[in-house]
């Protein structure tokens, strides 16, 4: 059963204790419960468990512990886009997409891909039902107002596995269809029989494994492009593409999995998917995804910022906390040993650049060409070239340029859920933004929903012209739209 690699700490008020707040990293058990990063220090805070608790005490003046009402640990649970195919009434399997979309009965839910709130349409959702205890797919009547139909459903889960909290945890023997239509929740004559033709797991883009620099890099054999091929211990595992197999050194595709016995990210031959004993590379790492292996495990915003700099004495600088939380990739030698390979990339596959078009008459001034800067909650983030920005700037009535120009930014909002825009200034700020599109597809130029802008006066108005696209080349002529 693969483990959840991260919880976080929020909540802690007392002054002598909000180094507890941030994020912890799953490193083992200890007398039977699990364990985490930084809990196996000199305790501060105390309890019987850890997520499942209501009231926490940490300890205060004089060593007496207090209460804290609003302290809690809470899984970091991603952002996927999931891949589900269900059965439709005439027996014929339909896959189909989902995407995060809020939370529902303290799970997170998904609605498919280009389903919406208008009226008159009706969504297919998953979400979990905590009376019955198992996940529902079905049918939702506009405006979220009801359930009008159940097409498939998990069988009940007491909260002993992983699938009470992710749906692509339920075995592949563990969901079941009706046999007829269902009226809302209730059966009516439908016969519920289990379906080993459904399946619900994560989707994820495909990754490029390659060196920044020559030097430490990793062997040739696994390098390329990969591409998700399905799921193995609660993670998706990636199959090279044969157009980038080196026959010099090797017969078949490489495979990129996690290994829940090593706690691991690895690279084998794929006939050996599930057996970690002979592996070409490596690297300690719980992350969900493997380009965020080696950055701390995670990117997500509630990460930035929770290492305990107040516990740290003043000689001991927060770059070098972060730097010493690093780990890199190593790769297995002739002699059967491992090296460090510190030039090894793991990455998304993303384009470096993307545009953001608008009305050939709208004044927008985040329009422009945007180069990718690094990761934020999974994805990738970009921020407006400068001769974008002034261009814009100039476009939209700008009467001096001479300055330093304003930019703008193109980032995921976690905890909306949604792509925004903002000034750079306002990076991680969800506050206050130029646009949106409340959609949480892994691009920004995936998304199935309508962009909308800021009217001004903290409202947003949809603007059916305003899109983002991928950039394949650096070089792209401006064209108008509309």
């Amino acid at each position: 059963m693969s483990v959840p690699p991260l919880i976080r700490c929020l909540g802690v008020r007392s002054p002598y204790a909000k180094a507890i707040n941030g994020v912890y990293e799953y490193i083992g058990a200890h007398n039977g419960a699990m364990c985490s990063a930084e809990m196996q220090r000199k305790s501060v805070s105390r309890c019987a468990a850890a997520t499942e608790v209501e009231l926490w005490q940490v300890c205060g003046r004089n060593d007496a512990f207090t209460d804290q009402p609003k302290m809690q640990f809470c899984l970091v649970v991603p952002s996927p886009e999931l891949i589900v195919q269900a059965p439709a009434m005439d027996g014929t399997a339909t896959t189909c997409g989902f995407r995060r979309s809020g939370i529902v009965q303290g799970r997170v839910a998904f609605r498919r891909t280009g389903d919406s709130d208008d009226p008159g349409i009706i969504s297919l959702w998953i979400f979990w039902m905590p009376k019955q205890c198992r996940w529902l797919l079905a049918n939702v009547k506009p405006g979220g107002t009801g359930v009008q139909s159940v097409v498939a459903r998990s069988l009940p889960d007491d909260g002993s596995t992983w699938a009470s909290l992710w749906p692509w945890e339920v075995e592949a023997e563990g969901w079941e269809s009706p046999t007829a239509d269902t009226i809302g929740l209730e059966d009516a004559d439908a016969v519920w029989v289990p379906n080993r033709d459904i399946q619900v797991r994560l989707a994820s883009p495909g990754i490029v494994i390659g060196s920044a620099e020559d030097w430490e890099a990793p062997p040739v054999i696994i390098c390329g492009f990969y591409e998700p091929r399905g799921m193995a211990n609660g993670r998706v595992y990636y199959v090279m593409v044969p157009e980038d197999i080196s026959l010099e050194t090797s017969t078949g595709p490489m495979c990129l999995w996690f290994a829940e016995d090593r706690g691991q990210w690895v690279v084998t031959a794929p006939e050996l998917l599930g057996d970690s004993s002979a592996v070409l590379a490596r690297i300690a790492s719980r992350a969900w995804w493997p380009w965020e292996a080696h950055l701390g495990s995670n990117t997500s915003a509630a990460a930035l910022g929770s290492a305990p700099f107040a516990t740290m004495p003043p000689w001991h600088g927060g770059a070098a906390l972060l730097r010493g939380a690093r780990v890199n990739w190593e790769v297995a030698t002739p002699e059967h040993e491992f090296r460090e390979a510190r030039n090894m990339v793991v990455e998304m596959d993303c384009p470096y650049q993307a545009q953001i078009w608008a009305h050939r008459d709208a004044a927008h001034a985040f329009v422009g060409v945007y180069e990718r800067c690094g990761l934020l909650a999974s994805r990738a983030y970009f921020i407006q070239t400068r001769a974008s920005a002034k261009d814009a700037q100039r476009r939209a009535g700008a009467e001096r340029l001479d300055g330093e120009v304003p930019r703008y930014v193109l980032w995921y909002g976690e905890d909306t859920e949604q792509w925004v825009i903002t000034e750079e200034f306002r990076l991680l700020d969800e506050l206050v933004v130029d646009a949106r599109c409340k959609d949480s597809a892994w691009m920004p130029w995936q998304v199935s929903t309508t962009w909308e802008v800021s009217d001004g006066d903290r409202g947003f108005v949809q603007d059916i012209y305003v899109r983002v696209e991928e950039m394949m080349s650096a070089e792209m002529t401006e064209r108008p739209l509309g």
